[in-house]
């Protein structure tokens, strides 16, 4: 490679973050702009949109091991590009609809679109790019889910208001087949092998950005000692159950502040305010993301998963004092940075514990867990309020939550180094 080239793997993350702003959009941050029209078009309730959402996050909780193993054996780019084409296709069969329960069917396809083009290949393809700085692409990546919820949310709105919901079905899911088809078919290399190239962090390149490294430090060797046993063999460790068990938890302590704090601060601020804060938090995650990745690299997951835990416990024990307006905003800037453990940390976990033989096969018992945890997230915040007339009581039990992630997670880890060959 000449000097002055940008070494291959980030342009794998350049094509990740694109894919990411277009395809995770789609299904999580603009979902519900298309909720008053289509419930006034069709004469449904609020809950019973919802239940759409509710769809394309369940799949996940059941088809993440299919796709990852799917992902793992087959043709990556073949498999990649038919769950494009499914994911947009479905999309845009929203706008041809007469009913809701059309619309449900569609959503399962989405699921499994919206799984099979994001998190799932994005980490597998770093996972095989980077050996070092791979919590940093990992967060470059992923930033595309923050961008993609500001640009998208502009456009989504601008177009519902100019040619309404069923074209503007039409035309996010044009732009899906337009921009992330040609990456998937032409930037992405599954290998770095099928260039001749060696993963980041493991061969020298002329900006002597990558060199072979036997280091002691932990954000080094937890690369090399790794566990290798099967899926189904390690179910029966401890280490597998605890990584999994806080997997669940991880997306409860994200989703539940995610779902929740909207209507709760609205209640307290107003919708302007309210929205203000909102704001500040998916801002700050962006920003969270590189932060967490940078972190993982030159310290370890260990220090990563404290620093996650710690800020998310802080964030919800601070939104018992939201009324207070500047403590509600110090609450959103924690949690902006804390929650970002949904995202980054799945896979670097995964990869701290497991082999990159045996990282696609268990990833998506991982991300399965973390789907199943963002489901149930909500409801767990709301129904616990429901129950007990407080929020704060939802505070503090997810507050605690987040605790237990440390200890599970943590464990997991140190558990894991038992089983290493």
């Amino acid at each position: 490679m000449g000097k002055g080239k940008v070494f291959y793997s980030w342009w794998i993350v350049a094509g990740a973050a694109i894919i990411l702003v277009v395809m995770g959009s789609a299904s999580v941050a603009v979902a519900n702009l298309y909720q008053a029209p289509v419930t006034a078009e069709f004469g449904i309730s609020n809950s019973q949109f919802a239940i759409s959402n509710s769809l394309v996050l369940g799949v996940g909780i059941f088809l993440s091991p299919f796709i990852s193993q799917k992902f793992a054996t087959g043709n990556f780019n073949r498999i990649y590009a038919i769950s494009v084409l499914v994911y947009a296709l479905a999309y845009i069969g929203y706008a041809f609809t007469s009913n809701i329960y059309v619309f449900y069917l569609l959503s399962l396809l989405v699921g499994y679109g919206y799984m099979s083009t994001t998190f799932i290949p994005t980490t597998m393809l770093i996972n095989k790019w980077f050996v070092k700085k791979r919590g940093l692409a990992l967060s470059l990546a992923l930033t595309g889910l923050g961008i993609g919820g500001v640009v998208f949310s502009q456009l989504v709105t601008t177009l519902i208001e100019n040619v309404g919901w069923r074209m503007t079905y039409v035309v996010y899911g044009l732009i899906m087949l337009a921009v992330v088809l040609p990456i998937v078919l032409f930037v992405y290399k599954v290998n770095p092998e099928d260039m001749q190239l060696k993963a980041y962090g493991t061969a020298a390149d002329d900006l002597g950005q990558a060199r072979e490294r036997n280091e002691d430090d932990e954000g080094e060797m937890q690369q090399v000692q790794a566990v290798r046993m099967s899926v189904s063999e390690s179910m029966k460790k401890p280490f597998f159950v605890l990584l999994v068990a806080g997997s669940v938890l991880v997306g409860i302590t994200n989703n539940g502040g995610l779902g929740q704090f909207p209507p709760v601060l609205t209640e307290l601020h107003g919708a302007t305010v309210a929205a203000m804060i909102i704001s500040v938090y998916s801002a700050v995650g962006i920003v969270g993301k590189l932060i967490l990745g940078n972190l993982n690299d030159r310290f370890g997951i260990i220090v990563s998963i404290l620093y996650s835990c710690i800020l998310l416990a802080l964030s919800y024990v601070l939104m018992m004092f939201a009324g207070n307006l500047a403590v509600a905003f110090v609450s959103a800037v924690l949690f902006g940075l804390g929650n970002a453990i949904g995202t980054v940390l799945p896979p670097l976990m995964t990869s701290s514990v497991y082999s990159a033989e045996q990282y696609p096969k268990v990833y998506g018992y991982v991300q399965s867990g973390v789907q199943l945890g963002m489901t149930v997230g909500s409801l767990f915040a709301a129904g616990i309020a429901d129950l007990t007339g407080s929020y704060n009581v939802s505070w503090i039990a997810i507050a605690a939550l987040s605790v237990v992630v440390a200890f599970a997670w943590g464990g997991s880890y140190r558990n894991a180094r038992a089983y290493i060959a």
